[in-house]
């Protein structure tokens, strides 16, 4: 890539999506990957973060993978409210922009059952799926 300014080369960065779960992590870097098939080849480098039980965990790790030099984003599924605001926050704090994959769905899923949501990471449960 040439900046048109200077006609200099400028060299290519592959941007960081850091996927953060309290859990395994496999419903995140399904997300991000059914997003960034939408793009170019290898547009991103996923980093996964599993098995989060506290945001000190979290601060650990970024302060030792984060590249102040490349764009990043932070994907999340984390279950507890406590945590995954507690997540945000920190995320906010650092200026990285974050995306809340599952706090919104389980906030839907409550509304329309109205049931109260049993926050377990890693839970599984048989639902009916019909395809059209």
């Amino acid at each position: 890539m040439t900046d048109v300014t200077t006609g200099e080369e400028i060299p290519e960065v592959t941007p960081i999506v850091f996927v953060i779960s309290d859990a395994r992590g496999k419903t995140a870097t399904g997300v991000v990957e059914a997003a960034a098939s939408q793009f170019g080849e290898e547009a991103v480098v996923i980093k996964q973060l599993g098995n989060v039980h506290s945001v000190s965990m979290v601060c650990d790790y970024l302060d030792k993978n984060v590249d102040p030099d490349l764009p990043l984003a932070v994907f999340h599924t984390i279950v507890d409210r406590n945590l995954r605001r507690d997540i945000r926050r920190e995320l906010d704090k650092r200026g990285i922009p974050s995306i809340d994959l599952l706090g919104p769905s389980i906030t839907v899923i409550s509304t329309l059952t109205g049931e109260e949501p049993k926050y377990e990471p890693g839970r599984r449960t048989v639902t009916e799926v019909e395809t059209l």
